[in-house]
């Protein structure tokens, strides 16, 4: 099974719309798929197997560009298990990296998601809060985290990197 990952495109939208109304029939809308689209359209990408849509997913950064969200993440049920999740989040990561003021990423799952907790574990997400109610009444989520090491906070302090003028 050849399976590519890559960026989303804004011909892909109808496609996106019929796969999420099949796999997030209550989570995702033409009006909500279409704002992200407008937003970032750098942070969505979908995933394809012999020219067949059979997932995507979108990241989001806030306005400051200091922190990231992951923002949804599907894949046709046939499909899942295999692996293609986990390149989402790869994907979205390295895409957010490349915001210079970044220092954190972060992502709602729900508490009984463990699959998806587990493969966010496993690029370092941690647990930053639960909050009960989250999408409304019963609908809980996770709040993960996953910090992101600047140039800056690197540097030690002790080290003079000031720089003398050439005469």
């Amino acid at each position: 099974m050849d399976v590519q990952i890559e960026r989303a495109k804004r011909d892909d939208f109808a496609e996106m719309i019929t796969l999420a109304d099949m796999t997030l029939p209550d989570r995702m809308n033409l009006h909500e798929l279409k704002k992200y689209m407008e937003l970032f359209p750098e942070l969505i990408f979908k995933a394809t197997c012999n020219n067949l849509l059979i997932g995507f997913s979108c990241a989001g950064i806030d306005m400051y560009q200091s922190t990231g969200w992951l923002l949804f993440s599907n894949v046709r049920k046939e499909f899942q298990g295999q692996g293609i999740g986990k390149r989402f989040i790869e994907a979205r990561l390295q895409a957010l990296r490349q915001f210079p003021t970044l220092r954190t990423i972060r992502v709602t799952v729900s508490e009984t998601n463990m699959p998806s907790i587990r493969a966010l574990e496993a690029f370092g997400f941690r647990l930053a809060q639960a909050e009960q109610d989250y999408y409304g009444p019963g609908k809980h989520r996770n709040v993960m985290e996953l910090p992101i090491l600047s140039v800056a906070t690197t540097v030690s302090p002790q080290i003079d990197v000031s720089v003398e003028p050439v005469l």
